[in-house]
């Protein structure tokens, strides 16, 4: 998203135009999103006339958030800063629900919660302080007066209880809390998707971005959560704030050395409902019993003696004024003197799990998406005109320019092709490339005549071929890495499952599905893994569809399989296959440049946002406690041993589900937690019962998952209550019986088709 903020000041008095945002979120300047063919400028004016019917004075742009330095945000602002002399406040505006604040109501503002964030306060007084020194001429002149933000991280070091000045008592928080990098973008993304599209999280923000992470008894006291976080006292929560914050309540965060003194820090703001530094009796009272009734283990409120408070309070060498200062509450805790603490301020889960995207900020992100899909098409005419014979091959292919054009094309017509830029069609049809190059072999190859038998190589292709497959291995890697880890797909789709080597079928659904290339096929094409290995025609089905891939990306999808990984093709075939085809130091080179694509695949694909596809099957909350897509395209690219480096990639490729059916020999253990449990078929991965599907589907807004990874007798399998379709694209597998199927996703139907190889 691109977003034009507007910030509309009456220079008379010293006032800034806000909008009342949405569903009660607070006043915060008016913006848009950039629509096509507009100008950032021409947005701001259109953005000012909408909500007043005067003339404003375009100054210039005040402050930018750039998405290329922060990359884990989907967007980018600009504020612009608009101005008038005089304007008739009283009905200057058309909204109801805007209000033109000067610097003492926005205090108020600040001090009442009453902004979606603290920009209008900041902003507007910088702009004063600017003008009353420089004047309004030479404000204007001087250009931004911001700088464009940089996401800080905070290093995740582990506290040295022998060396305390190794790192900050933050950054030891951090280590404490196992916050690293990846975590912390993570949490960064939650944040912002509750504040969108301020930089602060304003008390009602706050409130919803908790309401998962604590018990309904817990949310009453939001008002001691909000207070604790907020250390700074602005009555907003900056990204900083909120990351630290966690990190304290997190369950595995140490309660002793630097993180217990900044745990303590939180607790006892937690208390000190004053939040001035000196807690009362009453409110230690507070304290003293939820530690006591937390150790026991109690879930009622049950108040101690006040005997027992009294002779607490005072272990803490309470001064005169009977305030306990912060300083002696951490002197006490710190020397053990007072016990019990660890148990306050806790979550019951790991941060990591509770993670979570606001939905109102899903729903904004779709809608653009929306939009821009049917509002970005600039529509042209194709250079060539193809020509297909009765059985559905192309036949032949003529450029427009080269074409009898008084039959054709109009006069006029003629004379606009000469400035028509050429498409990427020539890319498909005209020019010569590594792709058309490996398709042509390729044919050869099928092809029968009295020369050689059918997918029959002679020894004279090979260092062509290696040559061909390496160079374009290098070309298409290129565009997978350009590409999400979870894909977002419109049907109408087809998806296919594994192939395994099974060149034969894959030419069958060729000639069924795509005969004159995918190009000319309304539909994509979606396979989702396993092209190697059992079947002796691995090389042949990976270089055919990266072949395609090159000349149509939006078109061919391709997801990574259990099979794309160098130790399984090492302990089944296709490593061997290319030693074989190409002698050890060539097939080494090809095998290496094919497995280099294989660790930048996509892992997953969503078709019309409701219709997951992957090779194998869900994950586990351990492997994906959050939202399935943006955890997945968190995944490292690229990926040489997802073993090792991604458990969520890994269950991904590798689990199966559960049903008596298809796994007679294994028993559903008793007690299975949240519906996962080793696959034991396998020997690695898990399987998933229906149960748990049914909540992985609820949980991320799906609707059905397709996968492939295990064979069967028709080509595909319906499952689990009707959510899961597992389908296999390669008949007689191993030698046996088997069909091979697809599924095509189109007109809110899922549409299993077997092929005939008969």
């Amino acid at each position: 998203m691109k977003l034009v903020v507007c910030v509309i000041i009456d220079k008379e008095v010293d006032a800034l135009l806000l909008v009342e945002q949405s569903l009660g979120r607070g006043y915060w300047f008016p913006f848009d999103e950039i629509k096509p063919g507009e100008t950032r400028a021409i947005t701001a004016k259109r953005i000012a006339s909408k909500i007043c019917p005067y003339d404003f004075e375009l100054v210039n742009v005040i402050k930018v958030r750039c998405s290329d330095l922060l990359p884990c945000l989907p967007s980018t602002q600009t504020y612009y800063l608009l101005t008038k002399g005089r304007l008739m406040r009283g009905n200057a505006s058309n909204l109801v629900n805007s209000i033109w604040m000067n610097l003492e109501r926005m205090k108020t503002a600040v001090k009442n919660r009453e902004l979606l964030g603290l920009e209008p306060f900041y902003l507007l007084k910088t702009v004063l302080e600017r003008q009353q020194t420089n004047g309004w001429d030479d404000f204007i002149s001087g250009g931004q007066i911001f700088e464009e933000p940089i996401l800080q991280f905070i290093d995740c070091k582990q506290p040295d209880p022998n060396n305390q000045l190794v790192a900050s008592p933050q950054e030891q928080l951090m280590g404490s809390a196992k916050f690293n990098i990846k975590l912390q973008e993570r949490v960064f993304k939650e944040f912002y998707s509750y504040t969108f599209p301020s930089e602060y999280m304003s008390y009602q923000a706050f409130i919803e971005a908790m309401d998962n992470k604590l018990s309904s008894a817990e949310k009453v006291k939001m008002q001691a959560y909000f207070r604790a976080f907020d250390a700074q006292q602005k009555s907003y929560l900056t990204y900083s704030d909120y990351l630290l914050g966690l990190a304290a309540m997190d369950p595995s965060t140490s309660h002793g050395g630097a993180p217990a003194e900044q745990r303590c820090r939180y607790i006892f703001r937690f208390y000190n409902i004053k939040n001035n530094g000196n807690m009362s009796i009453d409110e230690f009272r507070e304290l003293h019993s939820d530690v006591q009734n937390l150790k026991a283990g109690k879930a009622n409120n049950d108040v101690p003696p006040y005997s027992e408070i009294l002779s607490a309070f005072n272990s803490f060498n309470v001064q005169t004024n009977n305030q306990l200062q912060l300083t002696d509450f951490l002197n006490s805790v710190g020397q053990l003197k007072y016990r019990g603490t660890s148990v306050l301020f806790r979550l019951a889960t790991n941060v990591q799990d509770l993670l979570r995207m606001c939905k109102r900020y899903k729903d904004v992100k779709a809608d653009n998406q929306n939009d821009r899909a049917q509002s970005n098409f600039n529509y042209e005419i194709a250079d060539h005109c193809v020509t297909l014979k009765k059985s559905g091959t192309l036949a032949q292919v003529e450029s427009l320019r080269s074409m009898n054009r008084s039959d054709q094309l109009s006069t006029t017509t003629e004379y606009a092709l000469r400035n028509i830029p050429r498409s990427p069609s020539e890319e498909i049809f005209d020019r010569r490339t590594v792709a058309t190059d490996i398709q042509d072999l390729l044919r050869f190859f099928e092809k029968r005549d009295q020369s050689k038998d059918a997918l029959v190589w002679t020894p004279s292709i090979f260092i062509n071929l290696a040559k061909n497959v390496v160079t374009l291995c290098k070309e298409v890697r290129d565009i997978f890495r350009r590409e999400p880890r979870c894909l977002k797909i419109s049907s109408p789709c087809y998806v296919l499952g594994d192939i395994h080597g099974n060149y034969q079928d894959l030419v069958c659904f060729e000639k069924s599905l795509w005969r004159a290339t995918p190009l000319l096929s309304p539909a994509s094409f979606l396979f989702l893994g396993d092209y190697v290995d059992r079947g002796i025609h691995g090389l042949e089905v990976i270089i055919y569809l990266l072949a395609a891939k090159y000349q149509c990306p939006k078109k061919v999808l391709l997801l990574r399989g259990n099979h794309e990984i160098r130790k399984v093709q090492q302990m089944f075939s296709f490593y061997k296959e290319c030693m074989s085809k190409f002698g050890d130091t060539l097939g080494k080179e090809v095998w290496d440049a094919i497995n280099s694509v294989f660790d930048v695949l996509p892992l997953a694909a969503v078709i019309d946002d409701k219709i997951l596809c992957v090779h194998g099957g869900i994950p586990s909350p351990v492997s994906c406690p959050g939202d399935f897509v943006f955890a997945v395209n968190d995944i490292a690219v690229p990926l040489s041993d997802p073993e090792n480096e991604s458990p969520l990639a890994w269950e991904i490729m590798w689990n199966d589900p559960f049903s008596i059916d298809t796994n007679a020999a294994a028993q559903l253990p008793i007690g299975v937690n949240g519906g996962f449990f080793n696959n034991t078929r396998r020997s690695t991965g898990n399987y998933f019962t229906s149960e748990a599907l049914m909540t992985f589907l609820e949980k991320n807004n799906f609707t059905h998952v397709i996968r492939a990874h295990e064979v069967q007798q028709v080509g595909f399998k319906v499952q689990l209550s009707g959510r899961l379709l597992t389908v296999f694209s390669s008949s007689h597998y191993c030698g046996g019986t088997n069909e091979a199927a697809t599924v095509l996703v189109d007109a809110a139907k899922l549409r299993l088709i077997r092929l005939d190889t008969t």
